[in-house]
């Protein structure tokens, strides 16, 4: 009975795999013919789910395991001897060159982010000044995006490559290409105002009531378990050791209450996305888990950034 059960489990691990690789396959060539050829209609939802199914599976380790053990019998069939030499060479031949262009591209967006931040927020003030359609407060949550853009693309270089194509596709997009970098707050303010209204009306009372439940509970919790139980409460819960179990259990329960509220905001979320910088992100994403350590020694402006950073934090 038990070698039964395991045999069914393996059976589910690996046809699990398999429709994993499909999955992926099938939004792949989605894509491909659907956003970028325009050959038939997609649907983003769709589209965008399935790509967050398949990150949180990658995550498996018992999912990875079953994927090299699928590799490893697969390399001793007669089918890998006769196609496994061309396999090799191709995928050798487009590992160099996708090595090459993620070195470049890395090194060319360094450079393009760290001189082009503190030029984007002149060319704004410049905009301000000379434009109408740029206002005050525009600028000012201009700045501040910009700002928290630059300190977390200094830690990532997908932060840094996507908003890298934010701005370059909106230049490219927009009708008066040369003026867009002046008038960008009045654009970035009604992007933002345009996700926030939606995001507002239908999330923040529900985000304010989850936050002032939790704070009632970690506050007084202990002392409604103490009433309850009349008191008789042992001594090592007294000197914090339950209070510790007690602010656990109670974030796990605010977690599991909030998985909703998760699910709206990931479909509002996923309502306003552009679904090619979803691709480009995972894209990056997974060229950074391979070849980061080949870039990390490489002369970069981010680097010198954040050891100033670090130097002037100390003092």
């Amino acid at each position: 009975m038990a070698a039964m059960t395991y045999f069914l489990k393996q059976t589910l691990v690996v046809f699990l795999v398999i429709s994993c690789w499909c999955l992926l396959a099938v939004v792949l060539i989605g894509y491909i013919v659907g956003d970028l050829a325009g050959l038939i209609d997609t649907s983003r939802q769709a589209q965008a789910w399935s790509l967050l199914l398949l990150f949180g599976l990658s995550r498996s380790s018992t999912l990875r395991v079953a994927n090299l053990r699928i590799r490893q019998w697969f390399a001793d069939t007669g089918l890998a001897a006769v196609v496994g030499p061309a396999l090799i060479t191709v995928r050798d031949i487009v590992v160099r060159g996708l090595r090459s262009v993620y070195v470049n591209v890395y090194l060319a967006a360094d450079v393009l982010f760290c001189v082009g931040t503190p030029l984007l927020i002149i060319s704004a003030s410049a905009g301000w000044w000379l434009l109408p359609e740029v206002s005050h407060m525009s600028l000012i949550i201009y700045s501040c995006v910009i700002s928290i853009i630059f300190f977390a693309g200094l830690w990532c270089n997908l932060v840094r490559l996507l908003s890298l194509g934010y701005f370059f596709g909106h230049w490219l997009v927009d009708d008066a290409m040369l003026r867009y970098p002046f008038v960008a707050p009045a654009v970035v303010q009604q992007n933002i105002e345009l996700l926030m209204n939606d995001a507002l009306n239908a999330l923040l009372p529900a985000v304010g009531l989850a936050l002032i439940v939790y704070l009632l509970a970690r506050r007084y919790g202990l002392e409604m378990i103490k009433r309850a139980f009349g008191g008789r409460v042992s001594q090592a819960y007294e000197r914090g050791f339950g209070r510790q179990i007690f602010s656990n259990y109670l974030l796990l329960g605010c977690l599991v209450m909030a998985t909703p509220l998760i699910a709206v905001i990931t479909q509002i979320a996923i309502s306003h996305i552009n679904i090619h910088m979803l691709f480009v992100g995972l894209g990056i994403w997974a060229l950074d888990l391979y070849w980061q350590q080949d870039v990390a020694s490489e002369p970069a402006l981010s680097s010198d950034c954040r050891y100033f950073l670090k130097l002037s934090w100390k003092h």
